[in-house]
């Protein structure tokens, strides 16, 4: 359990790192190389150095620009297996450019100004280890004492690196085991919320959960005029499957059920609910009647797919399900209670129309006929 919640925590941080170094890699595209130049224009009066900083702006500008389009792509793919790597490269490569950018502006004006600011960024922005940071804390300051050499600084500007370096290392690591408590805790939390808001034997969300969820979207969907829809479900006769085979038998055929509908449901807006006992509910949005009637027959074809045995034979050799049906647009007077209890009651009819049907709108689906599922108005 502990090296779950380790590793959660681990990559919640390179996904942190990972953010962070693309919102820092636009924001340096657009200052620093405008910076370089004006400042390689204005302060060198040699030319070689002045085409040195405009190569190096360039440099910079594409190196920041290259970073900042694949790190969004990593995140956006969800390729966490080479994250650290890349995110450390440009920690590390953009740090470099600073502590250089850095070197100049204490040899030019005589200030530590550019210095701290790159040094708080190291602080800020990475959220780096103890191997790491020390790392690129002996890379930074053996990139400022060699520019202090070649510029031949005076005593007081080698004091002013020093101490700045020692204050570095130690507020760096300050800082990153502040963002490591702060991010144990956001996991912890994370947990406490979702053991709260899903059901423990099938793993769906339970009734906190779809509320949570649906209050959520609910406004957006009466803003924008999106159709909602719920789905409710009921295992046929799963009392006398308990009856027969037992109650923990019964638990295993309510995971078999969660998972047909889990894996029939599988948008990412898709809620599936277990509501208690043998009741589900599936709620969705951005759907029609064509649309939420046809997933429910296909929930319906995957359940008889599995061929779950059941022992009351009345209605066939296998679990089935009666479903219930309902969609409108949000607005006065339809909230979601008012679209729970439409679908519930169209279970109602679905279960006292003989079960394993589909009830919608007054309309029954889900006899079936030469291999084609028929529309019966009630």
């Amino acid at each position: 359990m502990r090296d779950r919640k380790n590793s959660s925590s681990k990559k919640n941080i390179e996904l942190t790192n990972m953010k962070r170094a693309i919102k820092s890699s636009f924001v340096l595209a657009v200052i620093l190389p405008f910076l370089m130049l004006a400042y390689g224009l204005t302060s060198w009066s040699d030319n070689g150095l002045k085409i040195a900083f405009m190569i190096g702006a360039v440099i910079l500008e594409i190196i920041q620009i290259s970073y900042c389009v694949v790190l969004y792509i990593q995140v956006r793919n969800d390729e966490f297996e080479t994250f650290k790597i890349l995110y450390m490269s440009y920690y590390v490569i953009t740090v470099i450019m600073l502590m250089l950018a850095s070197g100049s502006d204490m040899k030019v004006f005589d200030s530590e100004i550019l210095y701290i600011i790159a040094c708080a960024y190291f602080i800020f922005v990475p959220i780096v280890n103890e191997k790491d940071r020390l790392i690129i804390i002996i890379a930074m300051s053996v990139i400022m004492v060699t520019m202090v050499l070649v510029f031949r600084m005076d005593v007081r500007s080698v004091i002013d690196v020093c101490l700045i370096q020692i204050l570095t290392m130690f507020v760096s690591r300050y800082q990153h085991n502040i963002n490591l408590r702060h991010e144990k805790m956001n996991n912890s939390l994370r947990k406490k919320t979702d053991y709260s808001e899903h059901d423990p034997l099938t793993g769906l969300f339970n009734r906190r959960g779809l509320e949570s969820r649906a209050n959520a979207i609910w406004p957006y969907c009466e803003r924008n005029k999106v159709s909602v829809g719920i789905l409710a479900l009921d295992i046929d006769y799963f009392k006398k499957y308990n009856d027969a085979y037992g109650h923990p038998q019964g638990d295993e055929c309510l995971k078999q059920v969660a998972r047909v509908l889990r894996e029939s449901a599988q948008r990412s807006t898709d809620v599936v609910t277990r509501t208690g006992g043998e009741e589900f509910i599936i709620f969705v949005q951005d759907t029609d009647e064509n649309n939420i009637v046809q997933l429910a027959l296909k929930i319906r074809r995957n359940l008889e797919a599995a061929k779950i045995p059941h022992a009351y034979k009345a209605i066939s050799n296998y679990v089935t399900v009666s479903i219930g049906a309902a969609t409108f647009v949000p607005g006065y007077g339809k909230d979601f209670d008012k679209l729970y209890e439409n679908a519930d009651k169209a279970l109602y009819a679905a279960k006292n129309n003989g079960r394993n049907c589909i009830v919608y709108e007054g309309n029954l689906y889900g006899r079936i006929k030469n291999g084609i599922a028929q529309v019966i108005s009630m």
